[in-house]
Parts: C-alpha cells; sequence; structure tokens
C-alpha cells in the first residue's frame, strides 16, 4: 500500500512541472497523500533530496521512501501498483 509519494523537481524543467502537476492529479484520484518539493531555489528540499536519494538532478520521486530517478515509468508504475499513463512526461 503506498503510503506517501514525494516529488523532487526544478520549476525550470518543463518534465518536472508536467510530472508534478499530472502525480497530483492521479494521486489526489487514489487519496494517496502527495508533496512536490522544489529544489532549485529552497535549499533544504535540495538539501532532504540529497539526503534521502543521494541525487543531485531531478525528477527524483519517493514513494514510500524507495526512490524513483528521472520518472522511470516501469519503475514508478511497479511502486505504485497502477498505470501512470503515457510513456514519458512530455505526454503529460
Amino acid at each position: 500500500m503506498v503510503e506517501s509519494v514525494t516529488l523532487f523537481y526544478s520549476d525550470k524543467c518543463q518534465d518536472c512541472l508536467r510530472a508534478r502537476d499530472h502525480l497530483a492529479d492521479l494521486l489526489a484520484e487514489r487519496k494517496i497523500p502527495f508533496k512536490a518539493k522544489e529544489v532549485s531555489s529552497n535549499v533544504d528540499n535540495r538539501d532532504q533530496l540529497i539526503l534521502t536519494s543521494g541525487q543531485i538532478g531531478t525528477p527524483v520521486v519517493l514513494v514510500n521512501k524507495r526512490e524513483v530517478v528521472g520518472l522511470n515509468r516501469t519503475r514508478l508504475e511497479r511502486l505504485l501498483g497502477f498505470d501512470v499513463g503515457e510513456e514519458h512526461p512530455a505526454h503529460w
């Protein structure tokens, strides 16, 4: 069962912004808590990204604290347990 999902994103990344909006809608439909954390201008969020995932780039999704780097659709669907839609976030 998915207890929480966190997306670390940059406001300068168009795929990140589309993913933020798409995931927010999908997760709201399923009543799964979702947080979107912008890392370009928020140092605390950036530090949390690095500490929790070891990554410095975005996007990174944490599903129950398990990371999905770069919006890997297969891994994301496996962790969430449902189809997230199109193959690439550019289609979201």
